[in-house]
């Protein structure tokens, strides 16, 4: 995921800026400026799946765990090279604890 900041975090950080050599009805007006700003930015927070689509996902996810399972028991591949269930499993792992929680 990219760096997530608190915006709780951030606007503190802006009313706390120092602007030196600026008349504090300046200062007061940028920082008003950035705090909306701030406000109005969409939420960094994963938006959680429905049970629908947590559904939907699962039964995806197992189709496709039977193509994997299929193809590395059919196929040989090299010893440094991740099996294609591993693969399965490690998706399904990263998107329940973003997704899920």
């Amino acid at each position: 995921m990219a760096d997530l900041i608190s915006r709780h975090a951030a606007i503190n950080a802006a009313d706390r800026a120092d602007y030196p050599g600026l008349a504090v009805e300046v200062v007061k007006k940028v920082t008003d400026e950035v705090v909306k700003e701030l406000k109005q930015l969409p939420s960094t927070q994963p938006e959680p799946l429905t049970d629908k689509e947590q559904r939907i996902f699962l039964a995806a996810m197992g189709r496709e765990e039977k193509v994997c399972e299929e193809v590395d028991r059919n196929h040989v591949r090299e010893p440094y090279e991740d099996s294609l269930m591993r693969v399965c499993k490690e998706i399904r792992r990263k998107l329940k604890d973003a997704l899920w929680t």
